[in-house]
């Protein structure tokens, strides 16, 4: 007896049916690896919470500020390095969903995924001064459980793609219509008016969000929408990053 074969349509049927199969499971794959690479991004900002909980306990109360340059002098070291005695794995600094270029450049590469929120940085307005800095306590935070402490920061700049983002935090009293603190500069750098988005954050690293760490040391993923709002010409109705605000309008 011969064996028959299969005919072209067979095989065509065949193929098309994998191929179904393969557009199918694909998508779940590529969405399964990815909440797992943002389930460990969650841990890494739970731990940095814990590591800030400790240092604020060891430090009267007082945070740690960033790493910038100031009248071409560096400040002190990087509340990342501040920290680290309480953490020890600097793999904690970075996300696994980023994939900036930065993270191999030799001469400036990229410090963190996580940026520091600046409202409480001693150098920076409107609640710090870089004439006279002085560290933020716990105390005259007035919401410690709805203030970011820190969140994650984006590969580059959204309305300036060739800007790489390698700080160490962000600044969000330059966002907004008005913004807190008026500086042309930085609030078109800082601020999409068009989109009504910051420029320098993952908002939708994480499945159309991202990580927050707050002040009392929890972390938890959120749209970036949860956080802050603004009808343009009106004060926030919701800030999540000013540690001064009283309460969200709702």
């Amino acid at each position: 007896m011969r064996n028959k074969g299969f005919t072209l349509i067979e095989l065509l049927v065949v193929i098309a049916i994998i191929a179904i199969l393969a557009a199918i499971l694909f998508p779940v794959f590529a969405q399964t690896r990815e909440k797992a690479r943002q389930t460990m991004c969650l841990s890494n900002s739970r731990q940095m919470g814990l590591a800030v909980q400790m240092y604020v306990q060891d430090y009267d109360e007082a945070l740690p500020s960033v790493r910038m340059m100031w009248q071409g002098i560096p400040t002190p070291q990087s509340w990342l390095d501040q920290i680290q005695p309480y953490v020890k794995d600097t793999l904690l600094r970075r996300c696994p969903s980023d994939n900036s270029p930065a993270w191999n450049d030799t001469q400036n590469p990229r410090m963190t995924s996580y940026g520091f929120n600046a409202y409480l940085d001693p150098f920076h307005p409107p609640y710090g001064d870089p004439m006279n800095p002085r560290p933020f306590r716990l105390a005259g935070i007035v919401r410690p459980a709805q203030c970011v402490f820190s969140t994650e920061l984006a590969e580059r700049n959204s309305k300036y793609p060739n800007m790489l983002i390698r700080g160490d935090h962000f600044m969000p009293m330059y966002w907004g219509n008005p913004p807190p603190v008026m500086d042309m500069m930085m609030n078109d750098r800082l601020w999409d008016a068009t989109r009504g988005i910051p420029t320098t954050l993952a908002i939708t690293r994480h499945a159309g969000g991202m990580n927050y760490v707050f002040v009392d040391g929890h972390a938890r993923w959120h749209r970036f929408e949860q956080t802050w709002r603004q009808t343009p010409g009106q004060p926030p109705s919701r800030d999540w990053y000013d540690p001064m605000r009283e309460a969200d309008a709702n």
